[in-house]
């Protein structure tokens, strides 16, 4: 059962409906009356941005191992170099 729910199609369909839930539920609260050519519209526009997500989270790789940590922060003797000295000689008072 988990595995249909994991499934790249099914997951965008489970939030069409929740989402046309809510919508018509909207619809009802607010006495809209959308017609269903507008909820056919939402329930795409859920389903394809939806799909996308899942698609690109699943194919991209978003880690973080191509960045090494230690190369953003400067370390130990950088900061002495990237700090101003200043050399206003011996005070007189």
């Amino acid at each position: 059962m988990i595995e249909y729910l994991n499934n790249i199609y099914v997951l965008p369909l489970i939030s069409t409906i929740i989402g046309i839930l809510i919508v018509y539920l909207y619809d009802k609260f607010e006495k809209k009356q959308y017609t269903s050519a507008i909820y056919l519209r939402i329930g795409l526009l859920i389903y394809i941005s939806t799909f996308g997500t899942i698609y690109l989270s699943k194919n991209l790789s978003f880690t973080t191992e191509s960045i090494d940590p230690q190369s953003l922060m400067p370390q130990g003797n950088d900061l002495t170099k990237n700090l101003e000295q200043f050399k206003t000689g011996v005070p007189t008072f």
